[in-house]
């Protein structure tokens, strides 16, 4: 077995094997000979790793490819951003990666802003990027996997959002008045524990928003909103948009009657995708969903099987990457 002083002489990342880390070194507390890994900014910041990660990770191993280890290092900035920190890296966490999708270009957009937004201590004052220790951690932030990525997303950035102006030398910006705004949205969505509910109003929804929905999404330490529990004088389509704005994700329930497909719903779904906000789509089991939303993966339920759609659900809430720092902790 290596021992200790061989990893602290080689100090690179296990994720990234190019990178730099402060210390590697065998943490002689874990039955698993876990390795502690410190200091690396292509990861985002520090980590554990069980034995059977570190071979996995091995380039000699040639399972994952440079997009995976970046899905890897997305969780793995989510779980600190929890406030994680020490996070894991195991044989499971990497299998999850490798069956996650990538983030959407501007998702990483939006954690290239919040990144940005951290380092400047004034609203005028210019962050550059460039810098070898902020460009690493700019490139762990955005799920890129090479400096190409993080280019596209910084030319997104600049052109399509304009979150942020260039500055004096290239990879340098300020940030923009939409772009503290969008950080404004952001940092009040990422606060919030509310999760949106869209779903048929019709009685017999009501046990399974009870038994099933509901519970899933307190599960997983969120609190669901339910329209109709509202009490509010406010017309119901204004009401609706104000709630999905405060919420950090959407859960949608397809299942209809004879009368066809409730229009409601599928516009609360393309609402909360429009503001980037993440969807869950559900569906009684025999639902066929519209062609719009017929791409997406939907969580069938089965009337009398509502315990495996309620674990179910939990699961897909607690693998969402999207949604950032939160009130819980995974």
């Amino acid at each position: 077995m290596t021992n200790a002083s061989d990893y602290v002489s080689q100090a690179k990342c296990l994720i990234w094997p190019d990178a730099p880390a402060e210390t590697v070194t065998l943490d002689p507390s874990s039955a698993q000979f876990s390795r502690v890994v410190e200091g690396s900014q292509r990861a985002g910041g520090d980590y554990l790793i069980s034995a059977d990660a570190d071979r996995m990770l091995s380039p000699d191993f040639h399972r994952v490819d440079d997009s995976d280890r970046a899905r890897i290092t997305t969780i793995l900035v989510d779980r600190r951003a929890k406030g994680e920190e020490w996070p894991t890296v195991t044989l499971e966490l990497i299998n999850q990666a490798i069956a996650a999708r990538p983030l959407t270009v501007h998702a990483r957009a939006e954690r290239l802003l919040t990144l940005i937004g951290s380092q400047c201590k004034t609203i005028d004052q210019a962050c550059y990027i460039g810098h070898e220790e902020l460009n690493s951690l700019a490139l762990a932030w955005t799920e890129s996997a090479s400096d190409g990525e993080l280019a596209y997303v910084w030319d997104y950035i600049v052109n399509e959002t304009k979150w942020i102006r260039p500055a004096d030398k290239p990879l340098s910006c300020i940030i923009t008045p939409a772009g503290h705004a969008r950080i404004a949205e952001l940092s009040t969505r990422t606060d919030s524990a509310q999760a949106f509910v869209a779903r048929w109003f019709e009685k017999s929804m009501n046990d399974i928003c009870d038994e099933a929905i509901a519970p899933a999404i307190m599960a997983a330490g969120y609190v669901p909103y339910r329209i109709e529990e509202a009490d509010s004088l406010d017309p119901i389509t204004d009401q609706i948009i104000a709630e999905i704005r405060r919420s950090r994700f959407l859960v949608a329930d397809f299942t209809h009657g004879c009368d066809g497909a409730r229009g409601s719903v599928y516009y609360e779904a393309g609402f909360a995708h429009g503001l980037n906000i993440p969807v869950i789509f559900t569906a009684k089991e025999g639902t066929k969903p519209h062609f719009d939303t017929s791409t997406y993966p939907h969580i069938c339920w089965k009337p009398d099987d509502l315990p495996a759609f309620r674990t179910a659900l939990t699961n897909r809430i607690l693998a969402l990457k999207e949604l950032g720092p939160g009130p819980r902790m995974v």
